[in-house]
């Protein structure tokens, strides 16, 4: 009787453990089919069709707005304008950047440059090679 009694109890521990092994598989292929998703998804956004994402990326980031810089008339106390302000159009250059790139040569860019700047090739070279691990300078204004 003892022998029957612990049979029949193993045989419910056997069947629950298999009900516990069979929910578990269950879940575990769930979790794994979630992943696959997700994983499908991101790289459907990401590598296949990315155009949508980029687009509304840039609509919540690249905007265009004119600033004015133009500052009001200072005067003198009877109204005579003190200083104005004029818009002007300037020409710079970076000579760092410039020599880090080789420097001023006799390439057809710079020949241009100097054509419409009206200034000489040799003195355009000169004003940047002036200061070459200088940041700024004026071309022409």
């Amino acid at each position: 009787m003892k022998a029957a009694a612990k049979t029949q109890k193993s045989k419910r521990q056997e069947e629950q453990t298999n009900f516990i092994s069979w929910r578990f598989a269950l879940l575990c292929g769930c979790i794994l089919l979630a992943l696959v998703f997700l994983l499908g998804r991101a790289a459907w956004l990401q590598i296949i069709a990315p155009d949508m994402l980029v687009r509304q990326g840039d609509m919540r980031s690249l905007r265009v707005q004119d600033v004015s810089t133009s500052r009001g008339m200072i005067t003198d106390r009877s109204g005579r304008p003190l200083a104005v302000s004029v818009p002007v159009k300037a020409i710079w250059a970076d000579p760092k950047e410039v020599h880090d790139a080789g420097g001023i040569s006799v390439g057809d860019r710079w020949k241009a440059l100097s054509t419409a700047l009206n200034i000489p090739l040799d003195q355009l070279s000169a004003r940047i090679n002036a200061n070459p691990k200088g940041r700024f300078i004026y071309l022409a204004r």
